[in-house]
């Protein structure tokens, strides 16, 4: 039974109909122990199985190829990612992969475990946050000592809901979910700073923050903003003065000002794309940001790689007028001080940097943007449904008892649907094929899905069924180099060198500085003995690619063994396959051979011996027998003096 109201006397003959229906407000506290222990074992429950999840997409270019992440020092590499990557302009992001690799003996696991650490971590600020928000002078006669019960609940939601997959299980987006550890952290900092007068540990807790999560996203530039929000609506007269708190936090922008000056995702942001204007990219994201609203309330379907289209007026009239309407609610409330405008500030205010004016060609719409704005409906509805319970049981005469069953009920079949819901997109990132594949079931004219699955389709020789994929995704996205480029392999496999090559050359008009098309036009013009036009594609491809093992011996190979005179040139082979079989410290026994022709195009057949020699020891270690058995017939000829050509 709560306390009565300071003034109010008891009725001795028993409680009134109001008193007898506030144990629907929690009484009592929840342990904080019992908060912890929730989050940990409903968290673990919806993530374990995304331990098996593969790297995919932009987890590639950012962390597999990044060789900067393999050493923690110096820290300025460690910090430091290569262009156009996720992590390219974000240092503390970077370095928390670097610190992975250090102390993981499995990185991928290890990435998956600091992921989902961050996440819990999260949920449990938001727990605190909302707590200490709902118990605000402002709000703490509304919901009492249930806040703490609400906090819970919004705090498992928070953690299960399969939406925070894409930011969770897709590896390299905790740059979204750290910056979102550090936001919720900067503003739980800042509301703790106000229970004592004057700058004290909680005050630089908030500021330290603050600054790690500048290093994090760009998305950060709002959480100072944000602290002066929640101050307006919620700190109520007796607020401390904050000024210095203030000023720090504005402060922590001049390192963002610095990375983002620097030059740092110029390639992915601003408004230097003629494709997308920002009136255009603001017009489409009135039917992104519905959509994000949707899928909290509906999760489904969840897509890896959206590629929305450019809306047209009639598609963004109707959203967009709801968005407006939204917002224009929003401001009213915020001028108002009416407590429940926070949660459109930080729908909006959080969504701002990605989801209005500044156009991101490469990503106009992601899941991983609604890792915190999710908390705004989800707030909105937690906090709505209990005041109309209150409401509710205060007009008709119902036992607590039931009414407490049966919020316990719902409560504890929404967090396992969404558990459940969360583990079957888990499943998902399993294999590289079956996120491309859902991707591309769910997004059928995505060309940049097609064309990944295809990739995939193309590394196990499966070139007819890429085929019919990158036939779809050049029809639909024709200036999609990658495409046209992975068409060529496919249709070069499968014998069709000639209308391969025609995709190739495309794919170099459309990207020049494309190393594998170069490369794979390479291959194409060398099946054809086109000699002289391989060597040039493969040498275009080598000046971006110096270090190739197998573009230095593809080049060794053909100048020490062309059929015509003129191509061939012993020195250069020679100084190609020197090359490779430093690169791989002579445990190659292709780079061994590839030196071996070149040396006896020289002349030097004791070297070039040698050189086989050692080719053969490799492979009959390795068992490789059908390479053993050329090397052993390319031995024969050095034995006699003879050098090798192709036919």
């Amino acid at each position: 039974m709560a306390k009565q109201r300071p003034g109010r006397n008891r009725d001795r003959s028993g409680p009134s109909l109001a008193q007898e229906a506030r144990p629907y407000v929690s009484p009592g506290g929840l342990p904080l122990a019992f908060v912890v222990v929730a989050v940990l074992i409903v968290a673990l429950s919806a993530y374990s199985n995304s331990f098996s999840g593969v790297l995919v997409f932009d987890d590639l270019p950012a962390i597999e190829e990044n060789q900067n992440l393999r050493h923690l020092w110096p820290l300025s590499r460690a910090m430091t990612a290569p262009p156009s990557t996720t992590l390219e302009g974000r240092p503390i992001a970077s370095l928390s992969f670097a610190l992975d690799y250090a102390v993981w003996n499995d990185p991928l696991w290890g990435f998956h475990a600091t992921n989902l650490t961050i996440h819990i971590l999260a949920a449990l600020l938001v727990f605190g946050l909302v707590q200490r928000t709902l118990q605000s002078p402002p709000l703490r006669a509304t919901f009492g000592s249930a806040g703490r019960l609400l906090a819970l609940l919004v705090a498992l939601v928070f953690a299960v809901h399969p939406l925070q997959t894409a930011s969770v299980t897709y590896v390299v987006q905790r740059v979204e979910s750290l910056m979102g550890l550090f936001y919720l952290a900067t503003l739980y900092g800042a509301v703790r700073a106000r229970e004592r007068p004057g700058f004290g540990g909680w005050a630089w807790f908030s500021l330290a923050m603050c600054a790690l999560g500048m290093g994090t996203k760009e998305v950060m530039v709002t959480a100072p903003i944000m602290v002066v929000v929640w101050d307006h609506l919620f700190g109520g007269d007796a607020t401390p003065s904050k000024r210095p708190l203030y000023i720090g936090l504005f402060a922590a922008w001049a390192p963002l000002i610095t990375l983002v000056a620097g030059g740092a995702r110029t390639g992915s942001a601003g408004f230097g794309f003629s494709e997308w204007p920002w009136w255009g990219y603001l017009a489409t994201q009135a039917e992104v940001l519905p959509h994000y609203l949707r899928l909290v309330f509906y999760p489904a379907p969840l897509v890896l790689d959206y590629d929305w289209s450019k809306a047209s007026v009639s598609d963004m009239l109707v959203p967009g007028l709801l968005i407006t309407g939204f917002l224009a609610a929003t401001i009213f409330g915020l001028v108002r001080r009416l407590a429940w405008s926070f949660a459109g500030v930080w729908f909006f205010l959080i969504l701002a940097p990605t989801s209005s004016i500044l156009p991101i060609p490469t990503e106009i719409a992601a899941e991983h943007r609604m890792y915190l704005p999710i908390l705004a409906p989800i707030v909105l509805v937690a906090t709505g449904a209990f005041m109309f319970g209150s409401y509710s049981v205060r007009r008709v005469p119902l036992p607590s008892g039931p009414l407490h069953l049966a919020a316990l009920t719902i409560a504890v079949a929404l967090i396992a649907t969404l558990t459940l819901r969360t583990r079957e997109r888990n499943d998902d990132y399993r294999t590289y094929d079956r996120i491309w594949s859902d991707t591309v079931d769910k997004r059928p004219h995505n060309a940049r899905a097609r064309n990944n699955l295809a990739s995939s389709l193309l590394s196990r020789g499966q070139f007819a069924e890429a085929e019919a994929h990158l036939l779809v995704a050049v029809g639909v996205q024709p200036g999609l180099a990658e495409a046209q480029a992975n068409l060529g392999v496919a249709l070069s496999a499968q014998g069709k060198v000639a209308e391969g090559s025609l995709h190739l050359q495309k794919a170099i008009e459309l990207k020049p500085r494309f190393a594998e098309a170069h490369r794979n036009l390479g291959e194409n013009y060398a099946i054809q003995g086109r000699f002289a036009q391989a060597v040039d594609e493969y040498t275009q491809a080598l000046s971006a690619l110096p270090g190739d093992v197998r573009l230095l011996n593809r080049l060794a190979w053909i100048l020490a063994t062309s059929p015509d005179d003129r191509i061939r040139d012993g020195r250069k082979a020679v100084a190609y396959a020197e090359r490779a079989v430093e690169g791989t410290r002579r445990q190659d026994p292709v780079s061994l051979d590839s030196l071996g022709v070149a040396r006896a195009e020289l002349g030097d057949y004791h070297g070039a011996e040698a050189a086989v020699g050692e080719a053969v020891a490799l492979a009959r270690n390795q068992g490789d027998s059908n390479l053993l058995a050329e090397l052993m017939t390319r031995a024969g000829l050095f034995a006699q003096g003879l050098t090798f050509r192709q036919r």
